[in-house]
């Protein structure tokens, strides 16, 4: 039917580069390579278990299946396959999740193609399986979900979630039945590279149907999330920020509430303190300007002065900095003969790290940096004043190091320092061996690859890569080619995990390891990945597209329905998001809305496929 419909049940690397994934033929030894496959029957009948079609033949089979859409269908190719005259298409089905079954022959290919078409009446899950002569198409009865078995020993339901905001405070209201919650546990999860700061929060004895609720955009929370876990739900709430916000948690009347504020980490406060200075005056300076001589020293007193960043830095000096491991937020100092515990105590609230210092640190700095991350400038300094660091646990430690200076490298031509004594840079660029041969073979690699040879440009890829491990630009072009160009799936899963590693904070790659992952069915590893992979502000259409069909798929309905209202909201309402969405509710039993859905397509403006159209129209008649 759609997009996200075509990627519920496909490969769902489609959706990055091709509509449809290449069919990989199911070949039973050397079936194909023989004479003609008759299909001598096709049965359909019902089981205690579920539905089963047997499509019955006179020789192992060599067949591939895939997904149509608009309408939905299954389609089986068989290889050298001929019907017999006695089977008269199409064939119908009053009951079960079969429609119809169309069949046709296709004597211009080679080899010849019987083909048939498996109208589906439901969404309902299936799989297509070769036993000796037969194919089997198995549609298994629908087992009692988790959810229902939790909800026969759940002392209670959580009912709703809801999310409202007021000034800087964000509200989440947990609604269930039976008056407040008390019991509940929270527990909070750094960032790490395949998902965002997290607060969880485990609600023993509640029962969920789940629910996804996407923040509004500006809010602390991206997504707020109930899974059922153990013996009740956990709810999980994903940070905007690389930090986790501030929250409390306290029970009301009909539930839970979780009141959330972001973590601003103002240094303003802190600033009056050190400079005397009145907050409203901090907050109405400026940042110093560029290439701007201070004062005469006799003009001034002793000063500090700190911006966060709001606008994107230079596109070159942030990729320095970054390829130099240096991506916290950027800040602008202007520091003035300030006492240096004074000044680390700033990095601190900057940064959310306590900060140790040791007694025998003293003295004071001026110093002045434009646009450049907290963590370089604590470097700076470091360098500047002898210091060294050590971290661990979320705590820094500085203390004395001896008296040797070394520069951070890169981006010198950001810093307007001031210092009696002369400094001298020194950058040394020695590149091994091992390297040299990488970037011969990376060289190679990309005259294959513009020449068509994917698979000739990925051996030397991966050559390349064994000489250079440390290159996740590298590991991420590998992980594309196999995922996109070649579908292999368990070797752009290894690299996608790799490159994920190495580029901690590259969306895209996230995407790709997601997708690989999930087309080999690792479902949890490959949801951890597509947390990730639109957990930014402004995540990509591919990330929120293939990420609501992976959830459709794996039966959370209500955060696929959560994703494509992130994508609406974002990049506009699309046909493919409008029918999502009428599918999700059908599922979900709630005619009414899924037939505002499927009105709103017919009035929507957009080209609807006729067969889709008489579908529509079919289905709101009933």
């Amino acid at each position: 039917m759609t997009l996200m419909s075509r990627l519920q049940n496909v490969c769902l690397l489609a959706i990055l580069i091709i509509l449809c994934a290449p069919l990989h033929p199911v070949m039973a030894g050397d079936a194909g390579k023989v004479g003609s496959y008759r299909i001598t029957d096709l049965i359909w009948q019902q089981k205690d278990d579920g539905w089963v079609g047997q499509i019955k033949g006179d020789a192992v089979p060599a067949y591939t299946m895939y997904e149509l859409f608009s309408p939905h269908r299954v389609i089986i190719d068989i290889a050298n396959g001929i019907f017999p005259g006695s089977i008269n298409f199409p064939l119908k089905y009053a009951k079960g999740p079969v429609s119809s079954i169309k069949g046709e022959v296709f004597a211009d290919q080679n080899p010849t193609v019987a083909r048939l078409e498996l109208l589906l009446a439901d969404d309902s899950a299936y799989s297509v399986v070769g036993s000796g002569n037969d194919i089997l198409v198995q549609f298994k009865a629908a087992a009692p979900g988790a959810e229902a078995k939790q909800k026969n020993k759940a002392e209670r339901t959580i009912k709703d979630i809801t999310i409202t905001a007021a000034g800087n405070m964000t509200a989440i209201h947990v609604l269930a039945d039976g008056g407040p919650i008390q019991k509940y546990q929270s527990s909070e999860l750094a960032k790490e590279n395949n998902h965002p700061a997290r607060l969880v929060v485990d609600l023993p004895g509640m029962a969920t149907q789940g629910h996804a609720v996407p923040g509004d955009d500006g809010s602390p929370v991206t997504l707020v999330r109930a899974e059922n876990y153990k013996d009740g739900t956990r709810l999980i709430l994903d940070a905007a920020a690389d930090e986790l916000f501030r929250y409390s948690i306290a029970p009301q009347q009909e539930g839970l509430v979780i009141s959330v504020e972001e973590k601003t980490a103002d240094p303003t406060p802190i600033i009056a303190e050190i400079t005397g200075v009145s907050p409203a005056e901090i907050a109405q300076a400026k940042p110093p300007a560029k290439n701007t001589p201070a004062p005469p020293a006799a003009e001034k007193i002793p000063s500090a002065s700190v911006t966060k960043s709001a606008k994107p830095a230079n596109k070159g000096t942030t990729a320095d900095l970054a390829f130099e491991g240096y991506t916290e937020q950027r800040i602008s100092v202007d520091f003035y003969k300030i006492d240096l515990h004074n000044v680390f105590r700033l990095i601190g609230e900057i940064s959310g790290r306590n900060i140790v210092v040791d007694e025998k640190v003293n003295g004071s700095l001026t110093l002045t940096l434009n646009d450049v991350p907290w963590d370089f400038v604590l470097d700076v300094i470091l360098n500047l004043k002898d210091l060294a660091k050590e971290e661990r646990f979320n705590t820094i430690v500085i203390s004395e190091k001896s008296d040797e200076f070394s520069w951070p490298q890169r981006t010198q031509e950001t810093l307007a320092i001031e210092r009696k004594e002369a400094i001298s840079v020194t950058k040394k660029m020695d590149v091994p061996k091992e390297k040299i041969e990488g970037t011969r073979y990376i060289r190679e690699a990309k005259n294959l690859e513009e020449a068509g040879n994917d698979a000739g440009a990925l051996a030397l890829y991966e050559k390349a890569f064994q000489t250079w491990p440390e290159n996740g630009e590298l590991a991420k072009r590998i992980t594309y080619l196999s995922l996109v160009k070649l579908g292999l799936n368990a070797k752009a899963a290894h690299y996608g995990q790799i490159a994920a590693e190495l580029l901690p904070q590259d969306t895209e790659v996230a995407l790709q390891a997601a997708l690989s992952l999930a087309n080999m069915g690792r479902v949890q590893e490959a949801k951890s990945y597509f947390d990730f992979a639109v957990s930014g502000v402004r995540p990509s259409r591919h990330a929120l597209a293939t990420y609501a069909a992976f959830s459709e798929q794996n039966n959370s309905n209500e955060m696929a329905l959560a994703l494509l209202a992130r994508f609406e909201q974002i990049y506009g309402t699309s046909l493919e998001t409008m029918v999502s969405k009428a599918r999700i509710y059908d599922k979900l039993g709630d005619a009414e809305k899924a037939a505002m859905e499927y009105q709103s397509i017919l009035l929507s403006g957009f080209q609807v496929p006729a067969d889709l159209e008489a579908y529509i129209k079919e289905r709101l008649q009933k």
